[in-house]
């Protein structure tokens, strides 16, 4: 498996000596086409949001993060949160919330989210089945993949077809190699 190109594989796609080459099957899904243009109005080198279901809860608890990469060479910028399901009519962004939960004395209490990809990234996350989505630059041009649970152990891999992107192009910045 490429490390360089998929550094966030090796949580979906584990045969024990890493070796398994994932098929991204091309996908005009609207979720994707939306992640897309999330991540280029951004203006990241990379972006990546991530969600997984806790086992040991008793209740549904989503583990959720993000990683961003503004300037080439740099180390991603974390964030990370965790998501309850909340009831129908409310605003799924109040199941984000950060902090131990207590069997005690309950969850903790739900957090302002920042008012940026983060958070937008995450909810597509949460009210979908992707447990993915990444974008990143390649080539001046941006790759849009993600992986989907269709029941455990399996995931689906897609990556957005170029026409569902919006036509741009990417300005290397300095010290930015071509073919990242």
């Amino acid at each position: 498996m490429d490390q360089k190109r998929h550094p966030w594989l090796h949580r979906y796609v584990n045969d024990g000596d890493n070796t398994i080459e994932p098929v991204f099957s091309p996908s005009d899904d609207a979720t994707l086409a939306s992640f897309a243009a999330l991540f280029l109005s951004s203006g990241l080198q990379s972006f990546d949001a991530n969600k997984h279901l806790r086992t040991d809860a008793w209740s549904p608890i989503y583990d959720c993060e993000t990683e961003s990469v503004v300037e080439p060479g740099q180390p991603p910028q974390l964030f990370a949160v965790v998501w309850t399901p909340v009831w129908t009519g409310t605003d799924p962004v109040a199941g984000f919330r950060t902090g131990q939960d207590s069997a005690y004395l309950g969850s903790t209490a739900t957090i302002a989210m920042p008012q940026d990809e983060r958070t937008a990234a995450l909810l597509m996350l949460v009210t979908t089945s992707y447990v993915h989505l990444s974008g990143r630059w390649e080539n001046s041009r941006p790759v849009v993949q993600a992986a989907l649970d269709v029941g455990e152990p399996t995931f689906r891999f897609v990556e957005l077809v170029p026409e569902s992107l919006p036509l741009t192009t990417h300005q290397p910045r300095e010290g930015e190699r071509q073919g990242r």
